[in-house]
């Protein structure tokens, strides 16, 4: 047995041996154990944090950096500029710009710092301290923001506004935002700090069509940037944030309050001493006079035309070209008149077409405070009376809907958000358009009372009431009905009529005013200077804004018995007539060999007067013998006779030409009657004289180029049987010029077209009045009653001062004393009168003494330049 095992199995008298106790619980981590705990957790969380933001962020700017525009561009960007267009005076009569491109660069080194200084302290103070993006107020701007119901606010530098303005779009977004953070800094290492502040002042929109600091100012202050004072310079620099709800024209009481917040800001900044500030503070807001209203819009759009056609529309419209035209501004205001009133004049004969639109008159209760609201705060011109509202916008009519609302060129986030919060009536209150009082104003009113006892109805402008008595009115007839009786035949209330003031009288009275309506008839009218072919002045429409259709150079129309001097010149050129040779006015059917129709001409008064002279035919304006002339003479030598003058127009070769069926521009016509003024020496017309580009670099530069394309002699006697016209034909009302003067009218078929075409030693001129459809103007409109009176009303303004001048009589002309019966020599014992002859087909006997008249002596044979 083993011992040992013996040993192990007796029983032990020692107590069992406890459990082993369980391990203690370690020791629990002290507080700033815990912390540090915590703390390396963080730390490693954030260190995440920041290399996942910094993966995202890194992730973001590669994504928005995409195809985004290149900052270099801007070391050279030259911002678009106003192409200048200079008149025959030297004066500016018109520029031609972009939408958002009325601009004249202007070095920021030439601006004096109280101009520098106000943009800073209205935009960013620090622009000088910051390196383009303004983080804490990013981050203050982002706070507000999402605070609920706060006004939304931005903190963008002007090197943000450059960079969204010039690389990028307007838009609202995230996107767009992170852009321009991204290029921001790439600009401001780009260029100097002076020039970022140079394009931000140039580029800006200042409201009322101007951009750029020096159109604004000569706009608003009509002085040069440079020139401005210190509140001027914060008026321009406040009108930034909100221009075209803040500048001093639109709204002078908030333009004030803004001004007074940057001169604030440029004495909170150190920038001017508060001294200065306080002297400017109570100073009004002093607008300049209006600048004049441009003339010759037709004019201008010509030349624009040319210009585009000729170097592009950006050259023309960003380029800042220097353009010098052959208009005179002072004839082209009296040839705007001119027009303006020959065509009311035709219009008004035409009859009344009613109101332009009706209101509820509760309705314009409604409104009426809102636009006199609008009137209170609009800044006033020096030397202008108060406004009063066109009222056209309100109208309601079935037939003519109100023309739509045209945007503003520039519209700014703030404008946005407050465009937002404006009701339904206020923003028709705002688009009511606001025109300074004056004599002669044409505007739309609302007709509050009308009178028949009283014969008298009012009007209302809201700013002031206008009076129109029924003698102003009587013209006014309704198409189908009779002439009026009273007011209440004319307008009602609710109407919206247009009137035209006649008498501005001391508020409270009421203006004088008559009843107006815009013309649908159209016409126009060509002047040039026979000396050098320069187009002195272009109408072609009764107003541009509404209708920029250009009658003068792009519509051709039939200039009737106005093309038969080029007929009449052609056949005393053929040698075989002369200005006393006879043709028998007579009805006949003819047939056209050119057509192969047969007709029948007959004259515009339906009589035949038997055999006359040519002289007495064109007077008459004789239909017959024109026809015979050009069956004589062949169309094609009359078609010759009328390239030589300088009609380019397409014409009609047959009998009709002698009529005047071809369709020709009036620049054409009133330039061929320029060439039989001068005695057959042909120009082109000139209207651009000279182009320089930006840097003076001369582009192109015109002289007249004459040259002889007519006989002087043929063309001085087509003229000598034009002043018959003039002094016994249809064409007498000239003769109130007191001087030599040579024209012809001209009236189409059914009155479609009608023309008059004249010239004196002075001046050159074509005018017609027709319809756009073609359709008839009325039995009773001719060319000496519609467009003779706008010609005369010109040339009676543009020769004032101007002595009476013969026209030049050229060599090869001879001039005898004949005896109008016989048209033979006038004797010793035969009274006579002077006629014109080319030389060697004047005649030769002498007459017989009185009695002795033979009956086949009458009138001369063909043989010696004789009848047809």
């Amino acid at each position: 047995m083993n011992p040992a095992r013996e040993m192990s199995s007796q029983p032990s008298s020692l107590p069992p041996a406890p459990p082993p106790a369980p391990p203690a619980p370690p020791a629990r981590p002290g507080l700033g154990a815990r912390l540090w705990l915590w703390t390396k957790r963080l730390l490693v969380l954030g260190a995440v944090g920041l290399v996942l933001l910094a993966l995202t962020l890194l992730g973001v700017y590669l994504y928005y950096s995409r195809d985004l525009p290149s900052v270099e561009a801007l070391r050279n960007y030259s911002l678009p500029q106003v192409t200048k267009v200079r008149c025959a005076d030297g004066s500016i009569c018109s520029e031609f710009f972009q939408p958002q491109g009325r601009r004249t660069v202007v070095d920021i080194k030439d601006l004096p710092p109280h101009v520098r200084n106000a943009f800073l302290a209205a935009e960013d103070a620090d622009f000088y301290k910051h390196e383009g993006l303004d983080i804490f107020g990013i981050i203050r701007a982002a706070v507000k923001n999402l605070i609920p119901g706060s006004r939304k606010s931005g903190a963008s530098t002007i090197t943000q506004q450059v960079v969204k303005n010039m690389l990028l779009t307007p838009e609202r977004s995230l996107s767009r935002k992170i852009r321009e953070w991204i290029l921001t800094p790439r600009v401001e290492q780009a260029l100097t700090k002076d020039q970022i502040l140079g394009l931000y002042i140039n580029q800006s929109y200042y409201g009322q069509g101007r951009d750029g600091i020096e159109e604004a100012a000569l706009y608003y202050f009509g002085k040069q940037a440079k020139l401005l004072s210190v509140g001027e310079a914060a008026v321009l620099a406040g009108t930034v944030q909100s221009p075209n709800r803040i500048n001093p024209e639109k709204n002078i009481v908030k333009a004030k309050q803004r001004q007074r917040y940057v001169l604030g800001q440029m004495a909170g900044q150190g920038f001017i001493p508060q001294s200065i500030v306080d002297k400017e503070l109570d100073k009004p807001i002093v607008l300049s006079p209006r600048p004049p209203p441009e003339v010759g819009s037709y004019y201008a759009e010509e030349i624009r035309r040319t210009l585009v056609a000729r170097y592009g529309g950006d050259a023309v419209l960003t380029g800042g070209l220097r353009v010098d035209i052959a208009m005179d501004p002072k004839l082209q205001v009296i040839a705007d008149d001119a027009v303006r009133k020959g065509l009311e004049a035709v219009d008004r004969r035409q009859g009344y077409r009613g109101p332009v639109g009706t209101l509820e008159p509760a309705r314009f209760e409604q409104l009426k405070p809102l636009i006199a609201k609008q009137i209170e705060e609009a800044g006033r011109r020096q030397k202008e009376g108060a406004y009063v509202a066109d009222l056209s916008s309100l109208a309601q009519s079935p037939t003519t809907p109100p023309p739509p609302e045209q945007p503003p060129a520039v519209v700014t986030e703030t404008e946005q958000e407050e465009e937002a919060q404006l009701s339904a009536d206020e923003k028709l209150a705002l688009a009511v358009q606001l025109q300074p009082l004056k004599e002669g104003l044409k505007v739309h009113g609302f007709v509050s009372q009308v009178d028949d006892t009283g014969k008298k109805a009012r009007v209302e402008l809201v700013g002031r009431a206008a009076e129109l008595t029924f003698s102003t009115v009587t013209w006014a007839r309704i198409k189908g009905k009779g002439a009026p009786s009273k007011m209440s035949d004319v307008m009602k209330p609710g109407d919206i009529v247009r009137v035209r003031i006649t008498r501005v009288t001391p508020s409270p009275a009421l203006l004088e005013a008559t009843l107006d309506q815009v013309p649908l008839v159209q016409g126009g009218l060509v002047v040039i200077n026979p000396r050098n072919r320069h187009v002195a002045a272009l109408v072609g429409g009764y107003d541009f804004a509404t209708s920029p259709f250009n009658r003068a150079t792009q519509a051709r129309r039939q200039p009737g018995s106005s093309f038969k001097p080029f007929l009449y010149g052609a056949a005393l050129g053929s040698g075989r007539f002369t200005p006393i040779s006879t043709v028998n006015d007579a009805p006949e059917a003819i047939r056209d060999p050119y057509t192969g129709k047969t007709w029948k001409p007959q004259n515009y008064d339906r009589a035949f007067d038997g055999p006359m002279t040519l002289r007495q035919a064109l007077t008459k304006s004789k239909n017959t013998v024109s026809v015979r002339l050009i069956e004589a003479i062949t169309p094609a030598t009359a078609i010759d006779f009328a390239r030589r003058a300088g009609i380019r127009s397409e014409l009609p070769e047959n009998l009709t030409l002698a009529l005047g069926t071809g369709e020709v521009t009036m620049l054409e016509a009133a330039n061929a009657y320029a060439t039989l003024q001068a005695n057959g020496r042909y120009a082109e017309p000139l209207m651009i004289l000279k182009v320089t580009d930006a840097q003076g670099k001369v582009l192109e530069e015109h002289q007249p180029a004459f040259e002889e394309t007519l006989p002087p002699a043929v063309a001085y006697l087509t003229t000598s049987l034009m002043r018959s016209v003039v002094e016994e034909g249809t064409a007498r009302a000239v003769t109130e010029l007191n001087r030599p003067a040579a024209g012809k009218t001209g009236t189409a078929n059914e009155s479609r077209d009608t023309w008059f075409s004249g010239y004196t030693a002075d001046w050159v001129a074509s005018a017609w009045v027709g319809f756009d459809d073609h359709s008839p103007l009325g039995s009773s409109e001719t060319g000496g009653r519609a467009p003779l009176p706008i010609w005369l009303e010109f040339m009676r303004a543009a020769h004032e001062g101007l002595p009476s001048r013969e026209f030049e009589v050229p060599p090869g002309v001879v001039q005898v004393r004949i005896d109008p019966a016989t048209g033979l020599l006038a004797g010793n014992s035969v009274p006579g009168r002077l006629e014109s002859f080319l030389d060697g087909t004047q005649p030769t006997a002498e007459a017989p003494p009185p009695g002795h008249v033979s009956p086949s002596d009458f009138f001369l044979q063909e043989g010696s330049r004789g009848g047809l």
